[in-house]
């Protein structure tokens, strides 16, 4: 007797697992202005402000510099302790 071709199942698709996604790390937001000339002053400000803090910096370290130690509160605090 002939035998007909076997009436096999379809395998059922294999699982779909997602990929991993790690948490992104918190980190301070940045808050980008939207006009070009807020953009410079933003800038410009910045930049300030890290010369400032280098020149604190440098000058707390080497005395004989004609920079200022602390800024002008600081130095005011100072003298009325003195």
């Amino acid at each position: 007797m002939a035998q007909g071709n076997l009436k096999l199942k379809n395998k059922a698709p294999a699982r779909v697992t997602k990929k991993q996604i790690n948490p992104k790390k918190a980190s301070p937001r940045v808050y980008k202005p939207k006009k070009g000339d807020l953009t410079a002053n933003l800038a410009k400000t910045h930049h300030s402000k890290l010369v400032v803090d280098t020149e604190k910096l440098v000058s707390s370290r080497v005395g004989h510099l004609e920079l200022l130690k602390g800024s002008r509160r600081q130095l005011e605090k100072a003298n009325k302790k003195k």
